[in-house]
């Protein structure tokens, strides 16, 4: 499920996990999924730098403590998405869609929580962000720093345009084999 997305999304992801795990909830929520993109710092990141130093009054908004003491014993326990969370996620998905990402970014994650109605939104209006300005923010950080090529995009291109080159070719094989097919018929 998560092969698309980036070691800090995943990384977000599991923070997202670990507020759930440490305050013994029931389900991970838009807001945990939140919390676990403001404690991933990345270097240079979108949703890193749109989020720096409001921790503290998100957490306020959302009502969940900074974790203290000791780490939950039982982190192996699985802990289902709630359905914001899990609409938090496919708005991500979607949000790559529309920068023409093959991967889920951190930075989508947040636009995902911004895409609707959720109590993680609504902490992040009252620090005075919205949809718009994430995506500008996205925008203007991507121009100045894009996202490094993999090997396989340096072989292949982006992932989607070899799905299209390979589809090409399969139909140009299945045309001229039907063309041979005919032509083999007629002369015969």
């Amino acid at each position: 499920m998560f092969e698309r997305y980036t070691e800090q999304a995943r990384r977000a992801i599991f923070f997202a996990r670990y507020e759930a795990s440490f305050h013994s909830a029931g389900e991970i929520t838009a807001g945990h999924i939140l919390l676990g993109v403001v404690r991933e710092a990345e270097t240079r990141s979108v949703a890193a730098s749109l989020l720096e130093g409001h921790e503290i009054s998100i957490r306020s908004t959302l009502g969940i403590p900074l974790p203290s003491g000791k780490a939950p014993i039982d982190l192996m326990k699985d802990i289902p998405l709630d359905r914001n969370a899990k609409m938090v996620l496919a708005y991500a998905f979607n949000e790559a869609e529309v920068d023409n990402s093959y991967y889920i970014y951190t930075d989508h994650i947040l636009r995902g929580v911004l895409r609707f109605p959720n109590e993680a939104a609504d902490a992040l209006q009252l620090i005075s962000l919205d949809l718009a300005k994430a995506r500008t923010a996205s925008k203007l950080i991507r121009a100045k720093y894009p996202p490094k090529k993999t090997l396989y995009h340096r072989l292949f291109g982006s992932p989607f345009q070899a799905h299209r080159v390979a589809l090409a070719k399969l139909l140009a094989f299945l045309i001229v084999t039907v063309l041979a097919t005919l032509l083999i018929r007629w002369l015969n």
